[in-house]
């Protein structure tokens, strides 16, 4: 796809001191780039909308910065996710040097855990390195519009006399433009991705598909006249950019075996959010605000206008683009390169919305406060597969795991007096029943230490060995030389004990094989379930018993690990570092939203229909609206909730239902004629039954 960006030189040039503009294809990032002065580091950022590709072109970038290190031309590039910072302490300043150190910390960290290198190399080449730094606007955890973290880390790289020298900055426009008043990042280069023309977008979505369709495209046509019709529409909207564009590719793909009637129409994008669809339902939802006379005379131009103008238009938009999330999995699921039919799509989006939960696990405890569903909005999932055990139960697992602990410590204990006895024999398995020991306590506890954490996406080798299968086999050969080493000393002392003398080792024999099957059937287990999950320790059992809870309650698959690469190899996923993340932003707050629909939206409208239910069986007026008051601060609840996970539509009409229905208890407690209350208790039926109508497609 020809993504463009307009790029704009730092401020201050050598020439004329005037900042220059020019319009350039994404290949030529790279270049542009190296051509900026050098002579305190080289600095550019990158923004653009949602989903108008700010994360490709920092990778793209990265990868052809890599090419040119290897001519010389620069130091080594290095992407980083900026949301992943932890901040400083309080009262460190972005210009102090705890700051600096902070912050290096913290790079040298993630580089090394990220891209497998150790700590001591990663220091010797960090002060010359390039450093793609990805998601300014992701760092604060909550819609501040004050955005401290970023702006303290804008500053430190204005400010700080260590600061990094080579940097490239991700961020949305808005959070930027926001940002560029008080604290801009210094002699920057600017590059902004502009939004994908409409003839551009649809020769895309033709080439994408003419291999498929055998080389005819007509079926694109409709929503071309659409777009050149309404430049400013909602399907305009929704395909400015290069993932909207990929949501519509994917789920108007048609397959090589489906006939004509199977395949999926554009078609239904401009009968349902085209532009006459707009004129439609804008002129219903104006005909109170505006006479039909005066809307009939203005000109069709003038009509298309204003309605693209209406808050109506975004409306749409995110109504298009949540039907084209709702095909997405299914689509990917078609297209993925391995076996077709291995996972069904409506598991898979029930599991991927599941994991899309896992922000709220992730989320610090806001300050000691309790959170609402609104702060875990701007959070992002890290699907860490050594952390994701909460998702089975937190307290189940820990129960399960705590309790598998103490009863492997237990048998071992108890094996150990029985066959040894209290003697000075018991110093053989002295440090066994201490392992075991602690490992039950450790099993308890809430955050387990990172000591196991197999590194994500990295399989690296030994003398050609893989190293998941190294892990595989440290484990097994743990299990059996200890295993079998236990065995050889407990039978060694019933030889001796039996009085036959250390030359009958039969006895001995047996034991160490029945220890090493036993060492085999304790450590086996907490190998590597797949290359890219987690290996053994507490980790690995705690691992192993999320995913049979998980599974037994039917939340999540059993080989999870397995899910997790093919969802990555699909396109559902991708891997960052020691982690998965869901394949776009918009994509995970889809998945989020959906996970919170099936549990808010239900019990939202059982409580307004409860409202109603008590009120008719109430036995006086005072009782009725004592009823209806109390029932209004329960569905307020849920209310002041769904903003966040549904469209306006509904929201809307959950509003117009809460006014109603107080409004209908303010009438039972006044003076109002019969006929009064009769009429509004008529509209808050009417307003409670719109709001049932409205929420039924997302239960």
């Amino acid at each position: 796809m020809p993504v463009r960006f307009r790029f704009t030189s730092p401020p201050g040039g050598p020439e004329d001191r005037r900042e220059s503009v020019s319009e350039a294809e994404w290949e030529r990032v790279a270049d542009l780039y190296l051509a900026l002065p050098d002579s305190s580091g080289r600095r550019l950022v990158v923004t653009g909308g949602p989903g108008s590709g700010k994360s490709l072109l920092a990778k793209a970038l990265t990868l052809r910065l890599a090419d040119r290190h290897a001519e010389g031309a620069c130091g080594v590039p290095v992407l980083l996710p900026l949301w992943s910072w932890s901040g400083t302490p309080k009262g460190v300043r972005p210009a102090d040097e705890g700051f600096h150190k902070a912050f290096r910390s913290w790079l040298v960290e993630q580089v090394s855990g990220t891209y497998g290198r150790s700590p001591a190399l990663v220091e010797r080449v960090i002060d010359d390195a390039v450093l793609v730094l990805d998601g300014l606007d992701e760092m604060d955890g909550r819609e501040d519009t004050a955005r401290p973290r970023a702006r303290a880390m804008l500053t430190y790289l204005r400010e700080n006399r260590r600061r990094p020298g080579n940097v490239v900055v991700t961020c949305r426009r808005s959070a930027y433009e926001d940002l560029d008043g008080s604290v801009p990042l210094a002699g920057a280069a600017r590059a902004e991705l502009l939004d994908v023309p409409a003839e551009t977008a649809l020769s895309y979505l033709r080439r994408q598909s003419a291999w498929l369709d055998g080389g005819g495209s007509d079926r694109w046509d409709p929503l071309l006249e659409d777009i050149r019709a309404s430049p400013d529409g909602p399907l305009a909207r929704e395909l400015g950019t290069p993932w909207r564009l990929t949501l519509v590719a994917h789920a108007y793909r048609a397959q090589a075996d489906e006939g004509p009637g199977d395949r999926r129409d554009p078609a239904e994008l401009v009968s349902r959010w085209g532009h006459q669809a707009l004129l439609r339902r804008f002129e219903a939802g104006s005909a109170d605000r505006l006479p039909s006379w005066r809307w009939s005379m203005m000109p069709l131009r003038e009509r298309l206008r204003t309605a693209e103008d209406s808050p109506l238009a975004e409306e749409m938009r995110a109504e298009a683009e949540e039907y084209l999330m709702s095909l997405y999995v299914r689509s990917a699921l078609e297209s993925h390169p391995g076996p077709r039919r291995r996972y069904d799509a409506e598991r898979v989006g029930a599991w991927l919305a599941l994991l899309a939960g896992h922000r709220e696990i992730a989320v610090d405890s806001l300050a000691g406060r309790q959170a609402s569903l609104q702060d875990f909005v701007p959070a992002r999932a890290s699907l860490v597969p050594h952390r994701l055990w909460p998702l089975g139960g937190r307290r189940l697992v820990r129960v399960v795991d705590a309790a598998l602990a103490a009863a492997v410590a237990l048998f071992v204990t108890g094996l150990a007096f029985g066959t040894v006895g209290l003697t000075a024999d018991l110093a053989l398995c002295a440090l066994l029943i201490l392992a075991t020991g602690l490992s039950a306590i450790e099993a308890w506890r809430e955050d387990l230490s990172r000591v196991g954490v197999l590194h994500v996406g990295a399989p690296g080798r030994l003398l050609g060995v893989p190293a998941h299968r190294l892990v595989r086999i440290d484990r097994l050969m743990f299990g059996l030389f200890g295993g079998s080493g236990y065995g050889l000393a407990v039978g060694y002392h019933l030889v001796g004990a039996a009085g036959t003398g250390p030359a009958d080792l039969s006895a001995a024999v047996w034991a160490a094989a029945a220890g090493a099957v036993l060492g085999l059937l304790v450590a086996g287990p907490w190998s590597v379930e797949t290359w890219s999950t987690v290996k053994g320790g507490a980790h690995g059992r705690r691992y192993h018993v999320f995913l049979v809870c998980a599974a037994m309650r039917r939340r999540l698959p059993l080989r999870l690990g397995r899910f997790l690469d093919w969802a990555h190899e699909g396109g559902l996923l991708r891997v960052d570092g020691t982690s998965y993340r869901f394949r776009h932003d918009e994509f995970e707050q889809y998945l989020w939203r959906r996970h919170w629909r099936s549990r808010l939206v239900p019990a939202a409208v059982e409580a307004a229909l409860r409202v109603l239910r008590g009120a008719d069986g109430a036995p006086d007026r005072p009782t009725a609206a004592r009823r209806i008051r109390e029932g209004v601060r329960e569905f307020e609840e849920y209310r002041r909730a769904l903003p966040s996970i549904c469209p306006r539509s509904v929201t809307r009409a959950a509003r117009v239902a809460e006014e109603e229905l107080a409004s209908w208890a303010a009438r039972l407690d006044s003076a109002s004629a019969a006929a009064e209350v009769a009429e509004q208790r008529r509209l808050a039926r009417r307003a409670v039954l719109a709001l049932h109508e409205a929420a039924e497609p997302l239960c």
